[in-house]
């Protein structure tokens, strides 16, 4: 098959979560197709990427196509909250008709059979476009159910919630268009499956978890743990990532720290938010900021935290610590996407308090930890596997193909 990638921006680097869903699925199926990238270019810094995605070697060809600066009166309408599909279409007058003409000629070009969009930001672009062609939307993530939980959960002031309040209904009559214009969607987890068939009844939408690159992320030989360290890595400017690193330096490493005041908290990410930089002053934490490779930070740790608040999706930093064999402290909003032989395996807790006794017994009980983490990394080889998402992908692609 010969297969149109359609996304925003391009997919790299690939320690970012939707990066690496990208580029690992499509890395595996270029071993038999043809994979052709429509990369939809919002930021200029996007095209320091192209020489690295280019020798990836996965993508036959890549065109880079400059999406449009908002028009100021569709933004407004947006945000008025009118008629938020049109609203949203009109932040970008002619560019969606102009992107379908194009894919009309890329189709005739290159023998195109089938197109992949990835999320609603891309197809904000490309939903006329699908139009030509038979075409796939991988939604990954229910952003009605990602704001849903932020008004839930979110400890939000009046301002914040009325924000919230707009975006939830924005996506909510969003994704219902998405799943009326697309024949076949698919989500990373039951969760988001369910609340897009609850906005949309009798739509088709398939699981596709997210794998673990088991290669990349196996235990470090020769790098030592460091006693007492804790750690929670992800992207810091992602608000679910860095409202769970303040409310365990704040609320949580403080009761640890009571009976193992030798305890460590280490927060590893990229474009960490001020709020995130600021808890490098507090005792016993470390803001890095990016890092050069992630794994001998995870090796050195005893543990990966995670108290997610909200979110949706699949938490790919529990996937990878588990993939290096570290227990995980997590809660409910962290483990409600896993299996249940994954959420075996964790540690939940959903208070403060009884976080921090979590914490605590693990830190007790290094053999335990021991035999969480090889149990752990023999799970993630069973049930994440990337082979098994791209072999899911290919067969929905091949439906999609005979359908024509």
């Amino acid at each position: 098959m010969r297969i149109l990638v359609a996304y925003r921006g391009l997919p790299w680097p690939i320690s970012e979560g939707y990066h690496l869903r990208i580029l690992h699925i499509f890395r595996r199926l270029a071993e038999r197709h043809e994979i052709h990238l429509l990369a939809l270019n919002h930021q200029d810094a996007q095209r320091q990427k192209l020489a690295d995605v280019q020798a990836s070697g996965i993508f036959t060809s890549i065109l880079m196509r400059d999406v449009p600066a908002r028009n100021p009166i569709g933004r407004l309408r947006t945000n008025l909250g009118f008629a938020p599909v049109a609203a949203f279409h009109a932040e970008y007058p002619g560019f969606r008709r102009a992107l379908q003409d194009e894919v009309r000629a890329l189709k005739a070009k290159l023998d195109l059979d089938v197109a992949y969009v990835f999320d609603p930001w891309a197809d904000l672009w490309f939903s006329d476009a699908a139009l030509e062609i038979p075409t796939l939307l991988d939604v990954c993530d229910c952003r009605t159910m990602f704001y849903e939980r932020r008004l839930e959960r979110g400890h939000l002031g009046l301002k914040g919630r009325l924000r919230t309040h707009q975006l939830h209904h924005r996506f909510h009559a969003y994704e219902r268009f998405m799943l009326e214009r697309y024949p076949l969607s698919t989500v990373v987890s039951p969760l988001d499956q369910d609340c897009l068939q609850r906005i949309k009844p009798g739509c088709r939408v398939e699981l596709i978890a997210n794998g673990v690159d088991l290669e990349m992320f196996k235990p470090v030989v020769g790098e030592p743990e460091l006693p007492g360290n804790l750690i929670l890595f992800g992207n810091m400017d992602f608000l679910p990532n860095s409202d769970a690193a303040i409310h365990f330096a704040k609320d949580i490493l403080p009761l640890v720290r009571r009976t193992h005041p030798e305890v460590t908290f280490t927060i590893v990410g990229t474009n960490p938010i001020p709020e995130v930089v600021a808890l490098a002053g507090l005792r016993g934490v470390e803001v890095t900021g990016r890092v050069e490779d992630l794994k001998p930070w995870i090796q050195r740790a005893t543990m990966l935290v995670a108290p997610m608040r909200f979110g949706a999706g699949i938490k790919n930093k529990v996937l990878e610590a588990m993939a290096v064999e570290k227990p995980v402290v997590t809660n409910s909003t962290g483990v409600e996407a896993m299996a249940p032989e994954v959420r075996d395996l964790l540690c939940i807790a959903d208070t403060p308090i009884d976080f921090a006794a979590e914490v605590c017994a693990l830190l007790e009980e290094p053999s335990r930890r021991r035999d969480l983490g090889v149990r752990g990394r023999e799970v993630m080889a069973r049930l994440h596997s990337w082979d098994t998402a791209a072999e899911a992908y290919e067969c929905l692609f091949e439906e999609l193909v005979a359908t024509v």
